[in-house]
């Protein structure tokens, strides 16, 4: 059976092929409950629980109606972080697969209450056949309240991981993801922000570098309808091999969102011919007083580039590893943890490696470059 996963909240013609993602939808084996490692400091209140806690999500479709059902409904791994008004709370939470829990199911239902200070450190790690992981993050910020969420996946490369993200923006709250996407078979990120509060911010920042057959496949909804509210959506990353990237990206200014601003991107650094990388950065606007920015670029590494590196000493993998590394290292530097930034650079570092001494990225560069000699 298919299930269709990220769709566009305003399709656009069928014939382009851009509208949704359609997969096949394997059988997962759910074990009751799966351990999450945790750690935190400051007044954060922790409590893994059972059923379902994050409010009535009639207007959130989720990833796919399926994914969120399973999320909501069949939980081993539901954690709720609670911080109060005024407090201050980091904390770290650690999802591991493994051949005997198979999939990751359930919700992380982040409260932040009134002027609070919440970091949440996510990792995701290890691998099984037809792996799962599928998380609802449901950030719930109170007003004027500053939510950080990071995230590291590096999973094995039979895991598909399900990622979807509702955020509620309190009136002056600030709400801000920042995601490291390496590992996995396929990536689904579902991301919807309502930014009806007035002075509320959200932004997101996403990297990734895919290999092989790879599917990533990025989804973002962002209703504003509050004054002066700020949206900044970034993704950027590479792909080697035959490896796929979506990305649809809709700011949606609704009336009576005055001077909203709204800034999407996405970059894509292709490493070799076969892979697919697909932008649909998309601007809705019923409000006149607003500012949306929106773009998208994807190409070759840049020859000169290249030359100039190698021409210092660099040989050609390790020059194509600087300009990978340039491209994503601003959004792993924002990850605000030194233990994830340096996983998420090892597992970027030992993929380009591994890649290279399998041919995966094969399109030799120098061949487009003048005589080193």
């Amino acid at each position: 059976m298919k299930q269709i996963f990220n769709e566009l909240p305003r399709p656009t013609f069928r014939w382009m092929r851009v509208n949704h993602q359609e997969l096949e939808t394997p059988e997962v084996k759910l074990v009751p409950e799966a351990a999450v490692e945790e750690r935190h400091e400051g007044s954060a209140e922790v409590t893994f629980f059972t059923g379902r806690r994050v409010p009535n999500l009639e207007d959130f479709a989720g990833a796919s109606q399926e994914s969120m059902k399973d999320a909501l409904e069949k939980g081993n791994v539901n954690c709720e972080i609670s911080v109060k008004d005024g407090e201050k709370a980091k904390v770290w939470l650690d999802y591991g697969l493994s051949e005997t829990v198979s999939a990751l199911v359930g919700q992380l239902y982040i409260k932040a209450g009134k002027n609070s200070d919440v970091e949440v450190f996510t990792t995701f790690e290890g691998d099984a056949p037809d792996g799962l992981v599928n998380v609802l993050f449901y950030v719930e910020a109170g007003e004027n309240a500053n939510v950080n969420v990071s995230k590291v996946q590096i999973h094995g490369s039979h895991v598909r991981h399900i990622d979807q993200r509702y955020t509620h923006d309190g009136k002056g709250s600030k709400v801000k993801f920042v995601s490291a996407e390496v590992g996995g078979k396929e990536t689904l990120v579902y991301v919807r922000t309502d930014l009806d509060h007035d002075e509320s911010d959200f932004k997101s920042q996403t990297m990734y570098l895919g290999s092989e057959n790879q599917l990533f496949d990025f989804s973002y909804w962002v209703p504003t309808q509050g004054i002066k509210t700020n949206t900044d959506i970034l993704t950027t990353g590479a792909l080697m091999g035959t490896s796929r990237k979506y990305f649809r990206g809709t700011i949606d200014f609704l009336r009576g969102g005055k001077k909203a601003v709204g800034n999407e991107e996405d970059t894509c650094l292709l490493l070799n011919k076969g892979v697919h990388s697909i932008s649909v950065p998309l601007l809705l606007c019923k409000e006149d007083d607003v500012v949306g920015n929106h773009a998208a670029s994807s190409g070759q590494v840049d020859p000169d580039m290249l030359f100039y590196l190698m021409s210092r000493g660099l040989s050609e993998n390790g020059a194509r590893l600087v300009i990978v590394e340039s491209n994503i290292r601003p959004v792993i530097d924002q990850l605000g943890d030194e233990t994830l930034a340096n996983k998420a650079l090892r597992a970027v570092r030992e993929k380009m490696e591994f890649c290279t001494q399998k041919g995966i990225c094969d399109e030799k560069c120098t061949e487009r470059l003048p005589n080193l000699n």
